[in-house]
């Protein structure tokens, strides 16, 4: 077989694009469907209607020399009108199809929506679809079409089309009268992002300047211009916004300090990464249950903390979405098999982006509160959690 061609259809190929969704409807439709459904697809996807969808420059066509071999159409987020002709199916013709219309709709919306018929379900099912409803519609005679309405949310994402983050904060620089890409070489190459509360800490020790306004606002440490810090955003969604337009404002590494719950108050955690339980990491295309920090990173800084006199648990944590539903975390995460060193709610979002964008990250967590009693035990105000604080602090400063 000669190699497979995708293209827009063109106005002179409707006819051929008309016989190959009838040929389809006729010959696997009246398997499944009575007569009345079947004359009913054979209408809704008539001559004058694929007219209509190539005319708007909606319509595909798969094609292996000059045969063509089947077609579908899109329009804004949905698929519809995919038909191969009965003695090509099987063939991967229908999956090659669909990457290519899926690809074009990923271009503007987040999912795919279809409406598959019985032969069809199968074949989106094992595409990632989901059902949504099953519907019905009324045909001639009494007779009833049943189809489901199905989509599709997850999909390999090109980080170079979505390009986003780094158009808006090149915007943002030229807009202050500066080069952007001067400014990319002269941003600090790791910058810390820290807790509210350990931000205002790091603040009063009087190091560091306010030199960039890019990601919150970065401070540059005054002995080490290749050093700076901001006040880390809340959150997953917060801390990835922000990861993305530091990363391309040019920072290198970044490294989330913060709080989290843990087994003893006063703790340092080193993670490796994070059990998934948050909404962005899906969204940008992640699908396993755990998310890696950047190990050199993560071992380099290790190494660097023990030189100071820090010394860290070192493992996986889980960062969740819900902070105050944490119902039964340390039987789900801790006292199992998947270990987890402690919950908090920003380090997946990080880990996500650095993923994301080929760049570094990781994360230190000081345990500020303890679930390894019956009742949670809050830190705050003890002894034991201010020094933890003032000892990391310190050894950021002295960086």
């Amino acid at each position: 077989m000669e190699q497979l061609a995708i293209k827009k259809a063109r106005l002179d190929q409707t006819d051929e694009i008309n016989e190959v969704v009838s040929e389809t409807i006729k010959e696997i439709y009246s398997k499944y469907y009575s007569d009345e459904v079947v004359d009913f697809f054979l209408e809704l996807h008539n001559h004058d209607n694929i007219h209509k969808d190539i005319l708007e420059g909606n319509t595909y066509v798969i094609a292996c020399g000059a045969a063509t071999l089947g077609t579908g159409t899109i329009n804004q987020n949905a698929i519809l009108r995919v038909y191969v002709t009965p003695n090509h199916q099987h063939e991967g013709i229908g999956t090659k199809l669909m990457d290519c219309l899926e690809k074009e709709i990923i271009k503007n919306y987040s999912y795919v929506n279809i409406d598959a018929s019985l032969p069809a379900v199968e074949f989106y099912r094992k595409r990632g679809y989901e059902l949504l409803r099953q519907a019905e519609h009324s045909v001639a005679n009494g007779k009833l079409l049943s189809y489901s309405i199905m989509r599709k949310r997850e999909f390999d994402i090109d980080p170079a089309f979505y390009n986003a983050p780094s158009v808006l904060v090149r915007k943002e620089i030229e807009l202050q009268g500066l080069d952007f890409d001067e400014y990319q070489t002269k941003v600090p190459q790791r910058v810390y992002l820290l807790a509210d509360s350990l931000f205002d800490t790091m603040l009063a020790k009087n190091i560091a300047t306010l030199t960039f306004d890019v990601g919150g606002g970065i401070y540059v440490i005054n002995h080490n211009s290749n050093l700076g810090f901001a006040k880390g955003e809340m959150c997953s969604p917060g801390l990835a916004t922000q990861a993305e337009d530091l990363y391309a404002a040019g920072v290198k590494e970044l490294i989330h300090v913060g709080f989290a719950g843990g087994n003893k108050i006063g703790d340092y955690v080193l993670t490796d990464g994070a059990y998934n339980d948050t909404s962005i990491t899906r969204l940008y295309g992640f699908k396993g249950e755990r998310i890696d920090s950047t190990k050199d990173l993560t071992d380099s800084f290790c190494m660097e903390l023990e030189k100071k006199g820090i010394s860290c648990i070192r493992g996986y944590h889980w960062t969740t979405d819900g902070g105050y539903v944490q119902p039964e975390w340390r039987e789900r995460y801790y006292f199992n098999d998947l270990g987890a060193k402690c919950v908090e709610m920003e380090g997946a979002g990080l880990f996500t982006i650095a993923n994301f964008r080929s760049r570094k990250a990781t994360a230190i967590y000081v345990v500020s509160d303890s679930g390894s009693n019956d009742e949670w035990e809050l830190g705050w105000g003890e002894s034991t959690l201010e020094h933890s604080i003032q000892k990391l602090i310190d050894a950021l400063a002295e960086s």
